[in-house]
């Protein structure tokens, strides 16, 4: 539904566990239930999929997924308990406020309550439980990936292919299967005639709708023998036919660009989110995989999921 109440979906175990629910998991004997497991694969699915109908097979590795999430998040609170962390109350409020807000009633707000099995203590000890596991994220991952300028600056000036930006030409074309048509195209040009417009009444490509333009390219872009020549020639410079790939084309270089370096503060604040996601993914998976070894994790499979 919205991202608070996936968080909430996923700390329904926040509430007791009724006598006649299913338990698929215990995490240091905190019990994680089917029903809280089947409602976190569905929100699973709905994050990284563009339709909610996945095969049997593709639901059952989607399940697993969603069940290491909640066992990690189980884990990331009870290490914020240890820590001795307090719920950020002011946060705690905004959001119960939130969730509310989303509903178009009370009554509805009310269903919704019941359905999730939670009534409003519960909810508040769900939204209190996911705060506090984000808090033990921020400690144990967020602030330590953080990047200081210096760091970047240290990346920039060690890793300089990565900031170069191509050389690149403008190029405009003409294409024909038949030679001699091309060669009547060139000779139109030659005469006087507009490339653009010879080339939206003669060209056979895709791009005679643009008068030939194939924007800047940079190499790689087209055929090796297209390439060569592009990349030789003057701006208003016109060859061919040239055959490349069973047709013949004539090219038009419009426009050139050498190649340049990426100034660093142009290239900072991307560079920081890329070396911070990639450093807090790393310590996350420490983190977790430590909390792991020192947690007694129960998985029940006959509970009613599978098992990889």
């Amino acid at each position: 539904m919205f991202q608070v109440l996936l968080m909430v979906v996923l700390f329904f175990a926040a509430h007791p566990v009724g006598a006649d629910e299913a338990i698929v998991a215990k995490v240091n004997g905190t019990a994680i239930t089917l029903r809280e497991l089947e409602s976190a694969t569905d929100q699973l699915i709905s994050r990284v999929t563009f339709h909610g109908n996945p095969s049997d097979e593709q639901r059952d590795e989607y399940q697993n997924k969603a069940l290491q999430e909640l066992i990690d998040r189980e884990l990331q609170y009870q290490h914020a308990r240890e820590l001795g962390l307090k719920p950020d109350k002011e946060w705690v409020r905004k959001q119960v406020e939130s969730i509310r807000a989303q509903f178009k009633s009370k009554k509805e707000y009310r269903k919704w309550l019941e359905r999730s099995g939670m009534n409003e203590d519960d909810l508040l000890a769900v939204v209190e439980k996911t705060n506090l596991a984000a808090q033990a994220i921020r400690k144990n991952v967020t602030d330590l990936a953080l990047v200081s300028d210096e760091a970047l600056k240290e990346y920039y000036a060690n890793n300089p292919e990565r900031f170069k930006k191509p050389e690149v030409v403008r190029l405009s074309i003409i294409s024909s299967k038949d030679e001699q048509k091309a060669k009547n195209a060139r000779a139109l040009i030659a005469e006087g005639q507009d490339f653009g417009s010879v080339a939206a009444r003669m060209s056979e490509d895709m791009y005679r709708i643009k008068g030939g333009d194939l924007g800047l390219i940079h190499r790689g872009r087209i055929y090796p023998e297209l390439e060569k020549e592009a990349f030789a020639m003057k701006v208003g410079e016109i060859r061919g036919p040239i055959k490349a790939e069973g047709s013949w084309y004539i090219l038009l270089v419009r426009e050139r660009q050498p190649e340049k370096r990426i100034l660093f503060e142009s290239a900072k604040d991307a560079l920081k989110k890329e070396l911070e996601s990639k450093r807090a993914q790393e310590l996350s998976e420490v983190w977790i995989a430590a909390l792991r070894s020192k947690a007694t994790v129960e998985v029940f499979p006959a509970a009613g999921m599978k098992q990889e």
